[in-house]
C-alpha cells in the first residue's frame, strides 16, 4: 500500500525579494535542477525545436518582460537561479513551460500550430466556484500537467516581516505561483487554454503573484486586462464579494463568467465564440469530458463547504479520465498527463486545503493566515 504523502510547506520571510528568491533557490536545488532537466527535455521533444540553446535564447527573452512588468519578482526569480545554481533562461522554462510551447521553434512572435504539441500530454485543470458554501464562498482547482510534475508540487507562504502581506500559493520548486489566495481575501485559479497566437509576454506564475498584491478582485481583474500574457489561460478572480472568470490568449481577454452569488466550473477550452477561433483543443484532451462531468458532479453532490469542494474534485467518476485525472493509466505512460495536485480556498476566513498527487490518496494538508484581512463568518 503507497503510504499517503503530505505536501510539503515553505515559509519566506526576507523582505527583500532577492533574498527571499536565494532562500527558496537554496531549499529546493536539487529538485529544481531536475525539473529544469525534465523541462527542458519535453520541449526538446516538442516538435520546432531543434536545441536547447535555441530553448534558452527564446526562453531569456522574456526576462526584459518580466523586469518591465514585475521588477520585485523579477529580483526574486533572480535569487532563486543564484540559490539554485541554475540560469535564469531554465527557470524561464520552468516557470512558464506551457506558455513555451504555444510559441514557435524560431525565435518569432508567432503562434505555434497547437497540433504540434504532444498528444500524450494536453495538460489540463478543473476549476470550480462555490457561492452558497456554509462558511462562505470557496474557490478550488485540479492542477493537471505532464506526470514527472507532481513529486516537485510544494505549497509557498510568503509573509515578509514588514508590513501586512501574507501568500500562500500552490507551485512548484523553482516556481513563483501558480494559484493562490492573499490575506486581502482575494483568490485566483488559472486553467490553460490552447490558444493559436502566444508571443513572447509576462511568465505565467509572474501573473498570478503580481495579480494577488491587488487588494480585491476588482482590482485584480483591471490589472490582468493591462498584462502582456504570453498564452492562452482562464482566470478565475474571487474575494467573497466579487467573481470573475477572465478567458485569455496572449492577445484578447473576454469576461466570460461574473458574479458571487451563481457557481461558475470551468476547464481547458474556451467558451467564447471569438476566442474559439484562435483554440485548437488536442484531439487527446480531456477538457469537455472533465466540463461534462464536473456540471453532473456538482448538481449530484452540492458541495457546501471547502471539504465537499474538495471531494468533487478528488472524484474518479469515469477513471482514469476523471477529475482527479489518471491519464496515464489509460495511455500506459506513467509521466502522462494527470492531477499532480488539488487546492480550495474559503474565502471567509481564508482556511486552505492543498495536496500533492492523487486527491483521493493524499488527504488535504489544512492551513490557515495569521494576518488575514478578508471577510469573517461573522460578517456574512
Amino acid at each position: 500500500m503507497t503510504t499517503p504523502m503530505r505536501i510539503e510547506l515553505a515559509e519566506f520571510e526576507q523582505d527583500d525579494p532577492g533574498a527571499r528568491g536565494e532562500a527558496h533557490g537554496e531549499l529546493w536545488r536539487s529538485q529544481i535542477h531536475e525539473l529544469c532537466a525534465i523541462r527542458g527535455e519535453l520541449l526538446l521533444r516538442h516538435d520546432g525545436f531543434t536545441s536547447a540553446s535555441q530553448i534558452d535564447e527564446l526562453a531569456a527573452r522574456h526576462l526584459p518582460v518580466l523586469a518591465a512588468e514585475a521588477p520585485a519578482l523579477a529580483l526574486e526569480l533572480a535569487g532563486i537561479a543564484r540559490g539554485a545554481g541554475v540560469t535564469l533562461a531554465q527557470l524561464v522554462i520552468l516557470n512558464h513551460y506551457t506558455d513555451l510551447r504555444e510559441l514557435p521553434a524560431a525565435l518569432r512572435d508567432e503562434a505555434v500550430p497547437i497540433d504540434r504539441l504532444r498528444s500524450d500530454d494536453p495538460g489540463g485543470c478543473t476549476a470550480v466556484y462555490l457561492p452558497g458554501a456554509a462558511r462562505g464562498p470557496v474557490l478550488g482547482q485540479t492542477w493537471d500537467t505532464h506526470g514527472s510534475a507532481w513529486p516537485y508540487v510544494r505549497l509557498l507562504r510568503i509573509r515578509p516581516r514588514s508590513g501586512d502581506e501574507e501568500v500562500l500559493c500552490f507551485t512548484l520548486t523553482g516556481c513563483l505561483g501558480l494559484m493562490g489566495v492573499a490575506a486581502s481575501g482575494l483568490a485566483i485559479t488559472t486553467n490553460n487554454l490552447f490558444t493559436t497566437d502566444g508571443r513572447i509576454g509576462l511568465l505565467s506564475s509572474a501573473v498570478v503573484r503580481t495579480l494577488l498584491v491587488e487588494p480585491s478582485a476588482a482590482t485584480a481583474r483591471v490589472r490582468l486586462a493591462r498584462m502582456p500574457l504570453g498564452g492562452g489561460h482562464n482566470f478565475m478572480l474571487a474575494d467573497g464579494r466579487d467573481f470573475f472568470g477572465i478567458e485569455c490568449s496572449a492577445r484578447l481577454q473576454v469576461l466570460m463568467q461574473s458574479g458571487a452569488g451563481a457557481a461558475h466550473l470551468h476547464t481547458d477550452h474556451c467558451f467564447d465564440p471569438v476566442l474559439r477561433q484562435r483554440e485548437r483543443v488536442p484531439a487527446s484532451s480531456t477538457s469537455f469530458r472533465r466540463m461534462e462531468l464536473a456540471t453532473t458532479l456538482y448538481v449530484q453532490q452540492r458541495p457546501r463547504d471547502a471539504a465537499g469542494l474538495w471531494a468533487l474534485l478528488a472524484s474518479h467518476e469515469g477513471h482514469p479520465r476523471s477529475l482527479c485525472s489518471h491519464g496515464g493509466e489509460a495511455s500506459g505512460d506513467a509521466a502522462a498527463s494527470r492531477t499532480c495536485g488539488v487546492m480550495v480556498m474559503n474565502l471567509v476566513g481564508g482556511e486552505v486545503l492543498a495536496g500533492a498527487g492523487c486527491a483521493q490518496a493524499n488527504p488535504p494538508r489544512q492551513l490557515g493566515f495569521t494576518r488575514w484581512r478578508g471577510l469573517e463568518e461573522n460578517i456574512r
